[in-house]
């Protein structure tokens, strides 16, 4: 392996592991004292596969449900959630999904944030299979009041593959609202 590609990896593990332990510090104390507030959340999304010629866009959305830990700028938000995804094309494919994740925000008028979410799947269609499914993306929230956050949300998603190899790869971009109290 060139020395380039594992100074590249090694910076990147270890600017993840900083990032991990920083995030850890300065939400550790909201942790501590219980200052949680509850988040539930629900998202209204538009969905398109990659690579999957028989499955195209359609929609669907996730309600999530949790605890949002803030300390000064920065909030950490431990979550679980079901979802539901319609695909049209030949496959008429549907997903059903549970999982549980994470969102790490910054800001509290303007939040933008990262998440990923891990979980079970069921595809329902032509070929129907349950399996692990996995996600990750970006969202900016707005909060209207203390009360009520809306936002955007883009996330690259992936239902792990089946024994021929291929896996269901899709996008989904949409608009979501979370009750904070």
């Amino acid at each position: 392996m060139p020395k380039t590609v594992r100074f590249c990896s090694a910076f990147k593990q270890v600017l993840f592991g900083f990032f991990g332990a920083a995030t850890l510090m300065v939400t550790a104390p909201a942790f501590a004292e219980g200052r949680g507030k509850t988040h539930i959340a629900v998202d209204f999304d538009f969905t398109t596969a990659i690579d999957d010629k028989a499955t195209d866009s359609g929609g669907g959305g996730q309600l999530r449900l949790g605890q949002k830990y803030d300390l000064l700028l920065v909030s950490l938000t431990p979550e679980l959630g079901a979802g539901y995804h319609g695909f049209g094309g030949t496959s008429d494919a549907k997903l059903y999904s549970g999982f549980i994740g994470g969102r790490l925000g910054v800001g509290k008028i303007i939040e933008p944030s990262v998440f990923g979410h891990v979980g079970l799947g069921r595809l329902e269609g032509v070929v129907p299979r349950t399996a692990p499914i996995l996600d990750a993306g970006v969202a900016i929230d707005l909060t209207l009041l203390p009360l009520i956050d809306l936002g955007l949300h883009g996330a690259y998603n992936v239902m792990m593959p089946k024994d021929d190899g291929t896996a269901l790869k899709f996008v989904t971009l949409g608009a979501h609202a979370a009750l904070v109290f």
